[in-house]
């Protein structure tokens, strides 16, 4: 977003050359309030501090340049002259970088810790799964081959009670049916209990199995949104650059009202 404030003041006192003082110091000073409390973007190219810096200098020499050397007091040119200095000098943020890399790490350690379980137990769902597919495949593979096994299968004899026989392959089969069966509902609960156990993983109420750490994360979150926003505005001057815009509207304001000077 670009800064139209000092455009528009450039061209209305460019359309005024009789401007008087009065007009001329109020509609910079309004002008500068505005560029007090301008934001930047944050987008790469965007309007940034070189390009506020650049339009209130445009501002402030146009200002002078209609007001002439005689009409400044010395209380204006040392506020501007601060304004030059601090804008010029690099902003200290290395503590607040190194704060905002400590929580960076500490994020990206908690969200690892439950990426690696929740990963741990979707792998272990996947295997289970598999194995419950490959059983439902045997069962039903043993359940047609006991069905073959049961035309042939008949009633035992008294003798062959007495004597005792060998097991019948239908025998065999309905055993491995009910081993298969087990099986099986023992693979679905297990599923489903590991199903549970990663939904609780990621349940943020105090009953999950996470949540110490998912309240650890939001914390350190909004810890870090907060530095961000801090490091831009130190970044950007917000505070210095609304005290300093005021301290030179302020120092406008009190230039007695001679009418316009000639550059």
């Amino acid at each position: 977003m670009k800064n139209q404030t000092f455009h528009r003041h450039r061209a209305r006192i460019q359309e005024s050359p009789e401007l008087g003082l009065g007009q001329l110091r109020t509609r910079t000073i309004n002008a500068l309030n505005n560029l007090g409390r301008q934001r930047f973007s944050s987008e790469p190219g965007g309007y940034a501090l070189e390009n506020w810096v650049r339009g209130v200098n445009v501002l402030l020499d146009e200002f002078e340049e209609r007001t002439g050397e005689g009409g400044l007091s010395q209380d204006y040119r040392a506020r501007r002259r601060e304004l030059t200095d601090v804008v010029s000098r690099p902003v200290p943020l290395a503590s607040i970088d190194e704060e905002i890399s400590a929580l960076r790490a500490t994020i990206s350690g908690i969200e690892s810790e439950i990426g690696a379980e929740r990963g741990r137990l979707a792998a272990k769902i996947a295997v289970l799964k598999a194995e419950r597919a490959k059983c439902s495949s045997e069962l039903d593979a043993e359940k047609a081959r006991a069905s073959d096994a049961a035309e042939a299968k008949r009633p035992d004899s008294f003798f062959s009670r007495f004597i005792g026989r060998k097991r019948s392959p239908a025998d065999e089969s309905d055993e491995r049916t009910r081993t298969l069966e087990a099986r099986l509902a023992s693979l679905s609960a297990e599923v489903l209990d590991q199903q549970r156990q990663l939904k609780e993983v990621d349940a943020r109420t105090p009953e999950g199995r996470f949540a110490g750490e998912w309240e650890r994360l939001g914390t350190a979150q909004a810890q870090l949104e907060a530095l961000e926003k801090e490091r831009k505005e130190r970044a950007d001057l917000v505070k210095e650059r609304a005290e300093l815009t005021a301290s030179i509207a302020d120092a406008i304001s009190r230039i007695p009202d001679r009418g316009a000077g000639a550059a």
